[in-house]
């Protein structure tokens, strides 16, 4: 009957050059193979854990086992060799991974709810490590959910948790494409800029009621919007353009915004803002942020004043979804490249259609589908699921800077 089991090596030491070479040279020459590997360097200490075979198939796992532990004592390390049966020692390998980054301003006791909450799904911590300390924290989990039958049960626990504590978490399965994200895109109104374009303009057009009261049960997913927003802007007929000018003048941008987008342009992304909002502040915010793409829709003007109608395609949940699709038709990018941003029901089919969806400061119909939550203060909190680190974002500042 063949020998099923298998060798996990642990090391634990002080880090120091060549210390890996050492290990992996012990194994060679007790002449056998790496299965799998992990290894972490922190604070100046050293860890690893090795999975290992016999190379030659008439070589007993015995005998390899006791070779093996004959070779770790020539190094100056805390080495254990232990013989484990080869299921034992591949369900450490074959592991349902998922990334938590938690996201939010910094509180005593976040680290222990969190940690609760995943043991009582039975959900083992792997790796955490921080990407950000200060005013923002961000910390990164990496648990292996293997056990569980529903992930999203997970989710809503973990969400409802960090709710409590004020901090918002999104969860990404920890696959090549969590680090090959290529593509951002935005929604404008509540998400890049605080409030609705819209909301302001009818203020200006005395009608701000009535298209407010519209605005908002459009954004919760109780109107059509194709006809919520043709409704509004009927309501807005005969405002003078000059108005667009002084609404544009008081937008403000959400906290976060620009130094978010500086990053994720510094770091190779492109960015693209799909609006069910307006060309006319959408093409502004383009040119302020340096955005690769802008869509939103057109307001018909004839004679300096708004003719009260939308000229040409109309940007509702669908086009968003098809906006999405083209562009990465156009970058090559496949679903799994792209992540979505935004607040309202209109943003349903452009998460849908994103590899990572985040719903920002949003509905609960929204929640429902995206992948992870931002609420308003911690918007910039994007760019640590993105790969960015403290670290990494002031070498990113230093070499714009020179």
């Amino acid at each position: 009957m063949p020998d099923k089991r298998l060798i996990v090596l642990t090391v634990f030491g002080n880090d120091q050059p060549y210390i890996i070479a050492d290990v992996c040279g012990i194994v060679t020459d007790a002449n056998l193979n790496i299965v799998a590997v992990e290894q972490n360097a922190l604070h100046g200490l050293f860890i690893m854990f090795m999975i290992i075979e016999p190379i030659n198939s008439d070589d007993s796992s015995e005998d390899a086992y006791f070779r093996l532990k004959d070779k770790a004592k020539q190094l100056p390390l805390d080495i254990n060799v232990d013989l484990v049966s080869q299921s034992t020692a591949l369900k450490s390998v074959h592991k349902d991974l998922q990334v938590f980054t938690i996201i939010g301003r910094d509180k005593v006791g976040i680290l222990k709810a969190i940690s609760n909450a995943l043991a009582n799904f039975r959900v083992n911590i792997e790796r955490m490590h921080h990407l950000a300390h200060g005013e923002l924290v961000a910390l990164e989990m990496l648990v292996d959910a293997s056990e569980l039958r529903d992930l999203k049960v997970l989710r809503d626990v973990i969400q409802k948790t960090c709710d409590e504590v004020g901090f918002d978490t999104i969860i990404q399965p920890d696959t090549p494409f969590r680090k090959r994200r290529r593509l951002v895109v935005f929604d404008m109104d509540s998400t890049l800029i605080q409030g609705e374009i819209i909301d302001e303009l009818a203020k200006a057009a005395k009608v701000g009621d009535k298209v407010s009261a519209i605005t908002h049960r459009a954004m919760a997913g109780e109107l059509d919007f194709r006809e919520s927003l043709n409704e509004r802007v009927a309501l807005l007929k005969g405002l003078p353009v000059s108005m667009l000018d002084e609404v544009a003048a008081d937008i403000q941008l959400t906290t976060g915004t620009y130094e978010l987008v500086s990053t994720l342009k510094a770091m190779g992304f492109k960015i693209a803002l799909i609006s069910g909002g307006f060309k006319f502040f959408a093409d502004q915010l383009k040119e302020q942020l340096h955005f690769d793409y802008a869509f939103a829709n057109d307001l018909e003007i004839k004679s300096g004043k708004l003719t009260g109608q939308v000229k040409g395609r109309i940007i509702d949940r669908e086009a968003k979804g098809e906006i999405v699709r083209e562009i990465a038709k156009k970058e090559g990018l496949t679903r799994d490249e792209i992540v979505a941003v935004g607040d309202g029901a209109n943003d349903e089919i452009m998460l849908k259609n994103s590899g990572l969806g985040i719903a920002f400061n949003a509905h609960d119909l929204l929640k429902k589908v995206a992948d992870g939550q931002l609420t308003s203060a911690n918007l910039l909190g994007l760019q640590y699921c993105l790969g960015a680190t403290d670290r990494g974002v002031a070498r990113l500042k230093d070499a714009q800077e020179t």
